[in-house]
């Protein structure tokens, strides 16, 4: 974990702000964990004019969006209480960019999410994988 921390640290040149730092740790164990589901990782942190899609991955012909949130604590709710309806309104929007993009209407996708408690040490305590959590019904 702390190899992955000391990357993430190295990549960006400087101190990440906590909330963007803990953010990018929790999307580097949640691709991680993708991979080891077999899933194929496209593209990672997305920008579009509407936001941010943190992974794109591709799994038996469907292309799978994914909102990660992390929490260092219960604090403040579930990681992915904090998945609100307005939220959800941009990662659709965001993803039809994507959609857009690249061509690929007709092609199975769905927009999942990952929760990811950690500890006070960065080590995972908990990380759920929640399939179809964004209807796309805006």
């Amino acid at each position: 974990m702390k190899a992955t921390m000391k990357k993430l640290r190295h990549n960006t040149g400087k101190e990440p702000d906590p909330r963007r730092y803990i953010g990018r740790l929790g999307e580097a164990i949640a691709e991680k964990f993708l991979l080891s589901k077999g899933f194929f990782v496209l593209v990672k942190n997305f920008s579009t004019p509407l936001g941010e899609i943190d992974l794109v991955a591709q799994k038996d012909g469907c292309v799978v969006f994914f909102e990660v949130k992390t929490r260092l604590s219960a604090r403040f709710g579930p990681p992915l209480s904090a998945i609100t309806k307005e939220k959800k309104r941009h990662i659709v929007r965001s993803c039809q960019y994507y959609i857009n993009r690249y061509g690929l209407h007709g092609n199975s996708c769905r927009i999942d999410a990952i929760g990811i408690n950690l500890d006070a040490m960065g080590n995972v305590r908990l990380l759920r994988h929640v399939k179809n959590a964004v209807e796309t019904d805006y």
